[in-house]
């Protein structure tokens, strides 16, 4: 009732010049309704703070709930004919790293982002703007509802989602693998080799349940392991 309230007399847009995202804000169309504190919060990474309170790991951690329950709402009733294991499928090739990523640089997060990390380190940590992004659904949760939220990540996440044809375009195979192994109760372990071999390659098994299901290489860790869930999800079927 409270939140209700505060959205009746403060609109989505607002005439302030003092706020210090306000890019992030004129993007989205929506403006803090009270405060910027959560939002700075969103923005803070955990390099930048030791004080748990100040980090963003745990608007992330609400921020992820709802964009899920968002996107499992909106495909619910758009793939009305679909089984459980395709939705899941759907929200996998939405609600990923890379797409996270992808939707945090559109709305401009690396520009505001707190944090103390050298350029290597974010070279190599990628997946901290997405993480800043969940962190600010969660902000913008607090502020709005979940009714605005789902009007907001459709917009963001799902505006070009092809119910027809999502499966031939999978942006993250390890998170879309995931998701699926999931939705079965099923247990996933890559098994790295030590050391690249001769040609500096990386390589991976994948297994499923405890049994080899795939194989992967690339020129890290984390390469081999997207290039094995692919060959999985090629050998399992589920890319088509």
């Amino acid at each position: 009732m409270f939140s209700f309230f505060k959205k009746l007399f403060s609109p989505h847009k607002q005439q302030e010049t003092t706020f210090l995202f306000k890019d992030i804000y004129e993007y989205v169309n929506m403006y803090p309704v009270t405060s910027e504190e959560h939002y700075i919060r969103a923005l803070t990474h955990s390099s930048f703070t030791k004080k748990i309170e100040e980090k963003n790991e745990r608007l992330e951690f609400l921020g992820d709930a709802v964009i899920n329950f968002c996107v499992a709402e909106a495909l619910y009733y758009r793939m009305e004919k679909k089984d459980e294991g395709t939705l899941t499928k759907a929200r996998a090739s939405i609600v990923n790293r890379k797409n996270l990523n992808r939707v945090g640089i559109e709305i401009g997060i690396p520009k505001y982002l707190r944090h103390k990390l050298s350029e290597k380190q974010l070279y190599e940590a990628p997946d901290m703007i997405g993480n800043a992004f969940e962190a600010l659904m969660g902000a913008y949760f607090l502020d709005y509802g979940m009714h605005d939220m789902e009007v907001l990540i459709g917009k963001l996440l799902m505006y070009d989602f092809d119910a027809e044809n999502f499966h031939k375009k999978i942006s993250d195979s390890k998170s879309y693998l995931i998701e699926w192994i999931q939705s079965q109760k099923k247990q996933i372990a890559f098994v790295h080799h030590t050391a690249p071999n001769e040609t500096g390659v990386f390589s991976v098994t994948l297994k499923i349940d405890g049994e080899d299901r795939a194989n992967g290489s690339g020129k890290n860790k984390k390469e081999a392991e997207q290039d094995a869930c692919m060959n999985a999800i090629k050998l399992l079927e589920l890319d088509v």
